[in-house]
């Protein structure tokens, strides 16, 4: 397994986001989210599942780790 599978394993089966990945909350007309602990590499995930938004942090030990080797 990849490390996008096993992030998004992760954030499925999870209990504490129920699987969203984030928490989501508002007041009135103010909307905001925090992401939960299962979800490090802050995917944003869409209704069914699926990657909307990577921020770049699944890739970054391969981009050091090239560096590092030149």
């Amino acid at each position: 397994m990849d490390k996008l599978e096993t992030a998004l394993k992760a954030i499925q089966n999870c209990d504490l986001c129920a699987g969203v990945g984030a928490h989501y909350w508002s007041s009135g007309d103010e909307f905001d989210f925090e992401n939960c602990e299962c979800n490090p590499y802050e995917l944003i995930l869409d209704n069914d599942g699926d990657v909307i938004w990577d921020n770049g942090l699944l890739s970054e030990p391969e981009l050091f780790t090239t560096l590092e080797a030149k």
